[in-house]
């Protein structure tokens, strides 16, 4: 039934009405009566039963907060419930749609989620549109609604839609000008929000669920344990191929009994090498002390690792594993890429005006023509050449297992991940030899680590990044549980946390993350020519399907739009800098046509049309001509004089102070000293002009 036909029924059925309300919403206005007109709902309850008006008709608003109900929790709560009736009982704001009460379950559904990110930023509904920690997460969560591959992904942006529309119109309505003004979203970014959401809803995709961000605790840990095990094993990685290449030769070694060492004959005649002839029980060699000779006794002992064959080769998978959980992680590479790494994959290469740049090169599945693209370069940290060092061991042992021939001297012919068992693994077109990768597990390879189960704290990270998801209902979420690692969550965590790194305040990643921050946008940036001379496909492009270049422009446009709005629109101080005193000149002279004009710009920014690169120490650079002679070289004595930056008086103040304060501990003789000095002088003269 629809929630407005109940005007046509008995009057001692229906709800109070609003004309007799002056404006305000009592907490005693009467939701919904029974039958025989008895009261069953006040606005005042939590829950509000309206099943004589429909199906489905029983909503309960307080159960949002799943950590303490505090006096934050109670104030959105009471927000929700009033959007909520204004929908349903102001009739000038829901236009006298058809409204069912299924409509009213989804827009419960969606102010949820807008409370749960309105809570994690510590602010109300009410206050939302003016918090820029908000905005931030609300565009992302919609971002990641818009990308579901589900009808719950086109079913959202309907249900944003309408409680946005429903916000607007109260803030407009005469007879609620006595209530809080709900917008969500500011005033000027509504018809933007509206556009969007219309767009999106216009798409109904084939099934599938989008990949979630690792949350930073979980990712901290998974990266700092492996990077741990690596560094554990790579003082032995030479010895393992040595003990290989041993076993393989002589089968007395490693072999408790002469049965074993019949084992290693067959086991060496299986790998192609010729019989070694008859074994002797008084040139056994224990297993024990073939450990020894080769010194790993100590670190299989350390590792759990008992003296068996079996057991070392499962402990060298897990290494593999580890292995490609930090090129996945610290590149942005999807599975089918990392997949067909090449034996030497890891290079350096030289960006003019940067430096040295740490790059994965592998293949890219094209438009489903051919198997492989050429070679193509990934941005990684310098980290990943000891996943590289440790694989290319394992590569070589693999090889040592199934052949007799010396380790080929052309590597682009060996896969990085070249299987122990080729007869069991395919071959893929562009290699000679067989694969392992895909029997290479994750998830399980970090049950061992601790603080990898999910927390409360994580699920409330996720909802600042993703509101719109019900992460409490899907099982593999649940709290106490090993996070569901997976290699797609890679690209995901690589670009979002790269283009965002100053969200990331966990130091064991900040650092990492705007290490990577720094070579993407090199590397990656939309108006670099090195990138569109180097990413490029055979028809002169780069490919659509080289993911993570998307994803980290896409997510850094974001940010940086939001940047811009903060730095630029809404400046406290007077503009600074080439571009900064044109903006400012704009805005003292015709604000209103400053404000269209720069929000037009924000737009641009946010779709990757415009540039605008925020720097560390405040204010940005709004270059797009191609990479700066100085970016990374200093954040703002550069930019003082260049025609492209935008600065406030309160920057260059505190970058004085800054440097003031450095200077202290430099001898006024040496050459940082003068150079700081050169720095202030620059910087003072810049603030009296």
């Amino acid at each position: 039934m629809s929630f407005f036909m109940v005007g046509n029924l008995n009057t001692e059925f229906v709800p109070d009405r609003l004309e007799e309300l002056g404006g305000v919403i009592p907490g005693e206005f009467v939701v919904s009566r029974k039958i025989n007109g008895e009261i069953l709902s006040k606005f005042e309850d939590d829950t509000w039963d309206l099943t004589p008006y429909g199906t489905r008709s029983v909503y309960t608003f307080n159960t949002w907060q799943t950590g303490e109900f505090d006096q934050l929790s109670r104030v959105i709560t009471d927000e929700i419930k009033s959007i909520i009736w204004l929908g349903m009982f102001n009739p000038r704001i829901a236009l006298k749609k058809n409204k069912k009460m299924v409509s009213f379950a989804g827009y419960i559904k969606a102010l949820k989620a807008i409370a749960k990110i309105a809570y994690h930023c510590n602010v109300s509904i009410a206050d939302s549109h003016s918090d820029p920690k908000f905005q931030v997460a609300l565009r992302s969560s919609f971002l990641f609604a818009s990308s579901d591959k589900t009808e719950k992904g086109h079913w959202i942006s309907t249900y944003i839609k309408e409680v946005l529309r429903v916000c607007h119109s109260a803030a407009n309505d005469d007879l609620c000008e006595k209530l809080p003004k709900w917008k969500i979203v500011p005033e000027e970014s509504y018809d933007d929000w509206l556009k969007r959401l219309t767009i999106t809803t216009k798409y109904v995709r084939n099934n599938g669920k989008r990949t979630p961000l690792v949350p930073t605790r979980i990712l901290a840990t998974i990266l700092e344990e492996t990077e741990k095990e690596l560094d554990d094993a790579l003082p032995h990685m030479e010895r393992f191929v040595e003990f290989f290449e041993a076993i393989y030769e002589d089968p007395h070694l490693f072999s408790d009994t002469i049965g074993r060492a019949r084992n290693a004959v067959t086991r060496i005649i299986g790998s192609g090498r010729p019989n070694p002839g008859p074994t002797s029980k008084c040139r056994l060699i224990s297993r024990k002390k073939t450990l020894k000779r080769f010194g790993l006794d100590g670190y299989l002992e350390k590792k759990g690792v008992d003296a068996h064959l079996r057991n070392i080769t499962h402990h060298l998978c897990q290494l593999q594993a580890f292995s490609a959980i930090l090129i996945h992680f610290y590149s942005g590479m999807r599975a089918s890429e990392v997949e067909v790494l090449p034996f030497d994959c890891h290079q350096v290469i030289d960006i003019p005006n940067f430096g040295r740049v740490d790059v994965l090169l592998s293949h890219t599945k094209k438009l489903a023509r051919s198997n492989f693209s050429k070679l193509l370069p990934w941005v990684t940290s310098p980290i990943t050449k000891k996943a590289m060092k440790v694989s290319q061991a394992i590569a070589r042992i693999n090889w040592v297992r199934n052949s007799p021939d010396r380790f080929p001297s052309r590597h682009e012919t060996v896969p990085l991940w070249l299987a122990h068992q080729w007869k069991k693994c395919a071959t893929p077109a562009n290699y000679k030899y067989p694969i392992a990768y895909r029997s290479i597990v994750l998830a399980s390879s970090i049950k061992s680590f601790k603080n990898v189960e999910i927390r409360r704290s994580d699920i409330e990270e996720l909802v600042a990044f993703d509101a719109f998801r019900d992460w409490d209902e899907e099982p593999e979420f649940e709290i106490g549980q090993p996070w569901p690692l997976s290699s797609h969550q890679g690209r995901r965590s690589a670009a979002v946390y790269a283009s965002r790194s100053g969200m990331v305040s966990l130091p064991s990643l900040a650092t990492q993350f705007k290490h990577l921050t720094l070579m993407m946008t090199a590397l990656y940036a939309e108006n670099s020519a090195f990138a569109e001379s180097f990413i490029v496909n055979e028809d002169g492009r780069i490919p659509e399907s080289h993911t993570v270049i998307g994803d980290f422009r896409a997510s850094k446009n974001l940010n940086d739009s939001v940047a811009f709005e903060e730095q630029v629109i809404k400046a406290h101080w007077p503009l600074l800098g080439g571009q900064g005193k044109a903006f400012q000149s704009e805005k003292d002279r015709n604000l209103p046509q400053f404000l269209d004009y720069a929000r037009a710009i924000q737009k641009e920014i946010e779709v990757g049309k415009r540039k605008y690169v925020p720097l560390p120490t405040g204010g940005g650079c709004m270059n797009e001509t191609g990479p700066c002679d100085s970016y990374g070289i200093d954040w703002t004595f550069p930019c003082l004089g260049c025609a492209k930056s935008v600065f406030e008086d309160d920057v260059l103040e505190e970058a004085a102070a800054s440097l003031e304060f450095s200077m202290q501990e430099m001898s006024p003789n040496s050459l940082a000293y003068k150079f700081s000095n050169e720095k202030l002088r620059l910087i003072k003269a810049r603030l009296t002009d």
